[in-house]
């Protein structure tokens, strides 16, 4: 038998990927706020304020990079795709190395990426070339064990 491979019925759907894109950014707005209000400080307020548009792009970009970073190298999530019950995996369904994730991570920076989604394809540019998968969690598990299952059963 094959090994196991993440078939297209078990990529989560672009609405649902919208919806994680929609959280996400609403979830960086909010810690962003939640730090300079717990600093306190009004200067990085202004300072944040008065950035030119590519300054703005540049700081959120790090903010993302920071948030996306972070949160798939080590939960293979983002609080979004908990919410959606989606997670981020291999072409096998394995977890994703931090390198990898780290390449995901940087080409949600270029600027037009989103729009990735929208010219048809199932896969956006940060996953096709990052070879991950976002799929709905409870469908990989039903269906890497019934994987296993059939394994087992070749071997007896």
């Amino acid at each position: 038998m094959e090994e196991f491979r993440i078939k297209k019925y078990l990529l989560a759907s672009k609405p649902k990927r919208f919806l994680n894109w929609v959280i996400d950014s609403l979830i960086k707005l909010i810690i962003l706020r939640l730090v300079v209000t717990s600093l306190n400080s009004s200067t990085i307020s202004n300072e944040i304020n008065s950035l030119d548009m590519i300054g703005r792009y540049l700081f959120w970009s790090s903010i993302s990079f920071l948030y996306y970073g972070l949160t798939e190298v080590f939960l293979s999530r983002s609080l979004a795709k908990y919410l959606t019950r989606t997670i981020v995996v291999m072409a096998d369904g394995s977890k994703p190395s931090p390198m990898t994730i780290l390449t995901r991570t940087i080409l949600r920076i270029f600027p037009f990426e989103p729009l990735t989604f929208l010219r048809g394809r199932t896969l956006g540019l940060h996953d096709e070339n990052s070879g991950t998968f976002v799929v709905i969690k409870s469908k990989l598990e039903q269906q890497k064990n019934e994987h296993l299952a059939l394994l087992s059963l070749e071997k007896s």
